[in-house]
């Protein structure tokens, strides 16, 4: 009953980013221009980044595509602004305005066999990562990371966020050990109540010079369950190699 409901049309709550996750409902894939350098190193533009972002075939396990679907920035409205750089964090938004972006959906792969013992129930089992690769101007990206953390300690007893006109309330926030590689890296799980449900995300964001990669997971099956997931760190080493 609780797989059903995670896969209706986009709602509020945790249910809204379990389908950002199924369907990729994220802002645009390519957003911004070049910006003003102000005579400093300027950022990537989305040609570039395109180069180097994740595609299929880079992470052993997961298949990577496009993003088929949007939410717009607009439609999520954090509860207030010392919480508003991890709500967008947490559903998929940027931080700031980035110079440019663009966007992939990894899943992990199901074993066929395991599927076919299971009847069906193994692909719940299934963790999805959006992936939102950006870049900044000037020492904007280091800005990014610094309000993250700021967020994250600020906002530990949790936050409110409205996602497409309905509210989701964020019940904890707590930051984990980010995987290594980059310039700066922080990790933050989330619980977030919807409709008495316990449903665990978690989210990774790092900086490469001016580039920062946002990466927002969710699985299937903990939200169902509330119980806790492993962060696919394989999708996030995989990008960070890529940038070196």
């Amino acid at each position: 009953m609780r797989s059903a409901v995670i896969r209706r049309s986009c709602v509020a709550g945790a249910a809204a980013l379990s389908l950002t996750l199924l369907a990729a409902c994220s802002d645009s894939g390519e957003s911004g221009g070049e910006g003003d350098s102000g005579g400093r190193t300027p950022a990537l533009s989305a040609a570039d980044l395109e180069k180097v972002v994740l595609k299929d075939g880079d992470v052993e396990g997961h298949k990577v595509t496009e993003p088929t679907a949007t939410l717009d920035r607009k439609d999520v409205k954090p509860g207030s602004d010392e919480c508003a750089p991890v709500a967008y964090a947490m559903v998929g938004s940027v931080v700031d305005e980035p110079a440019a972006t663009v966007q992939r959906e990894t899943s992990a792969e199901i074993d066929p066999a395991k599927a076919a013992k299971s009847g069906g129930t193994e692909g719940l089992d299934v963790t999805r990562v959006l992936l939102r690769l950006t870049s900044y101007d000037g020492d904007a990206a280091q800005s990014v990371m610094k309000s993250l953390d700021t967020s994250a300690k600020a906002c530990a007893d949790g936050f409110e966020v409205t996602v497409d006109g309905t509210s989701q309330d964020v019940t904890k926030v707590a930051t984990d050990t980010a995987p290594e590689g980059a310039d700066e890296a922080i990790a933050i799980n989330y619980l977030s109540d919807a409709e008495g449900t316990k449903i665990p995300m978690k989210v990774v964001i790092f900086r490469k010079g001016g580039t920062v990669g946002y990466f927002t997971a969710l699985n299937l099956a903990s939200a169902a369950t509330g119980k806790d997931f492993e962060f696919p760190t394989a999708v996030v080493d995989a990008q960070v190699k890529k940038l070196a």
